[in-house]
């Protein structure tokens, strides 16, 4: 993978994420209830959560489609960082349903992977 697709590739989930963030914090806001009780909470707490949760997603599902041959040693990177910040704020419900939404991502990919292998199979 030359430097410009690397380049290419960070610009393209960092723009999904930001996209999404809002509609992951209202999907979490509403399946969990607020994200935040205390009188030092965000305006809207939910993009706290709503950003975790498409960050896991988009990193997982991306790297694993188009990452070279370090993608898992990137992927551990990058996902471990997320979780490290979730365990340090002792965010347990959060660190589980990041590892769910991340475990989904990976898994799409991976069938999106085995469908390319397929076609491409069979066009030779």
């Amino acid at each position: 993978m030359t430097k410009q697709n690397k380049i290419l590739l960070c610009v393209l989930i960092i723009i999904l994420i930001i996209i999404f963030t809002p509609i992951f914090g209202g999907m979490y806001e509403k399946f969990f209830g607020p994200a935040c009780t205390s009188f030092l909470c965000p305006a809207h707490p939910e993009y706290f959560e709503g950003f975790f949760v498409s960050y896991m997603f988009f990193v997982s599902l991306i790297i694993t489609l188009f990452g070279g041959i370090k993608k898992y040693k990137i992927l551990l990177i990058s996902l471990g960082i997320l979780l490290a910040v979730d365990l340090f704020l002792g965010a347990w419900e959060g660190l589980i349903i990041n590892l769910g939404i991340a475990i989904a991502g990976w898994l799409l990919a991976q069938g999106g992977l085995l469908v390319y292998r397929k076609l491409n199979k069979q066009a030779r």
